[in-house]
C-alpha cells in the first residue's frame, strides 16, 4: 500500500501541476466537499476510493494501471475513450464546465467544437438518435479524432473540455480571430450570446480571468487542424499541457540526485582517504622527530 499511496501522490502533482490546477479546481471536477482530501492524498495521509480514481482517470484520460504504479504508459485508447465517454455523459446530461445548463446551451457547446475542429473532433451529422447510449457513443466514435490528435492532445482536450464554458470558447474564437488582441472581442461575444441564448446571459457575461482566457485558447488551438503542410500537421500531436514531459524531467531529477550523491560519497571518500593519509604522516613525523631526540 505504502508504494501505491508514494506513486500516487507523486503522479496527482505532476497531473495537477502539468495543467495549472488550484487544489480548489481539481477538487470541483471531482465533486469534492472540499479541497483537504486532495491534500491529504498528494501529501500521502490518505488514499482515495476507487471511485475516486476512477474520476480521476476519466478526467484527464489517463490509465488506471499508470496511476497505481503498475503500467508505464501514461495513456491507452480504452483510458481516452473511457474519457471522452465520460465527458459526453456529463455534457448529455445538460452539465458543462461545473454547471447545469439547458438544452439550446447544451447543442450550441456541441456545434461549436463540430464547428472549431471541422467535424474531426466532433461529427454531428446524421446525428438523430433517441438512445441515450447510442448517442453517447456516437459522440466518441463518429469522427477522426483518432487518425488527426495523438493520444496527450486528447487528453489536453478532454481536460479542457471540462473547464471551459460555451461563453469562454466564443470569446477565444474572437480573441484568435481579430489577431488576439482585446479590442471589440467582448462586444462580439456579447452579440453572439444574444442572438444564441437571449439578453440575460449576453449581460451577464464579462471578460474571463487571466487563467480562464489562457485555457479557452489553448482548447480553440488545438481543436483545429491546421491545413498546410505535413510540419504543421505534426504540430497537433504535440499537447500543451506535457505530463509525460513532466514525468521525464521528474527522472532526470531523481537521476541527477543520484548522481549528485554518489559524487558527494565519492567525495568524502576520497577526504577521509586524505585526511588518514595525513593522520599517518603526522604520526609518523612526530615519532621521527622523538627518535631523533
Amino acid at each position: 500500500m505504502a508504494d501505491y499511496m508514494e506513486s500516487f501522490s507523486i503522479k496527482l502533482k505532476i497531473l495537477r501541476n502539468s495543467y495549472d490546477l488550484s487544489l480548489a479546481e481539481l477538487a470541483g471536477l471531482l465533486s469534492l466537499n472540499t479541497r483537504a482530501s486532495l491534500y491529504d492524498w498528494e501529501n500521502k495521509r490518505s488514499f482515495p476510493a476507487m471511485e475516486n480514481l476512477i474520476s480521476l482517470a476519466n478526467i484527464f484520460g489517463i490509465s488506471l494501471e499508470w496511476l497505481l504504479g503498475r503500467s508505464k504508459d501514461v495513456y491507452t485508447e480504452d483510458s481516452l475513450r473511457s474519457g471522452e465517454i465520460a465527458l459526453y455523459t456529463q455534457i448529455d446530461d445538460d452539465y458543462i464546465a461545473g454547471k447545469e445548463v439547458g438544452e439550446v446551451y447544451r447543442s450550441s457547446f456541441l456545434l461549436e467544437i463540430e464547428r472549431i475542429s471541422h467535424r474531426h473532433y466532433l461529427n454531428l451529422k446524421d446525428l438523430n438518435m433517441t438512445n441515450y447510449d447510442s448517442r453517447i457513443e456516437y459522440y466518441v466514435d463518429h469522427n477522426w479524432k483518432k487518425q488527426s490528435y495523438s493520444l496527450p492532445v486528447r487528453a489536453n482536450l478532454l481536460v479542457l473540455l471540462h473547464l471551459v464554458p460555451l461563453e469562454d470558447l466564443y470569446w477565444a474564437g474572437y480573441y484568435i480571430l481579430n489577431g488576439k488582441k482585446k479590442r471589440g472581442v467582448l462586444a462580439y461575444t456579447k452579440n453572439r450570446l444574444l442572438s444564441m441564448m437571449g439578453g440575460p446571459r449576453a449581460d451577464a457575461y464579462k471578460e474571463p480571468g487571466k487563467k480562464a482566457q489562457e485555457r479557452a485558447v489553448n482548447l480553440v488551438e488545438l481543436l483545429r487542424l491546421p491545413r498546410k503542410s505535413k510540419e504543421e500537421r505534426a504540430l497537433i500531436k504535440v499537447p500543451i499541457y506535457d505530463v509525460e514531459g513532466a514525468l521525464r524531467e521528474l527522472e532526470k531529477e531523481k537521476l541527477k540526485n543520484f548522481h549528485d550523491e554518489i559524487q558527494n560519497l565519492y567525495t568524502a571518500e576520497k577526504d577521509r582517504k586524505y585526511d588518514d593519509f595525513i593522520a599517518k604522516k603526522r604520526i609518523k613525523l612526530k615519532f621521527s622527530k622523538h627518535n631523533e631526540m
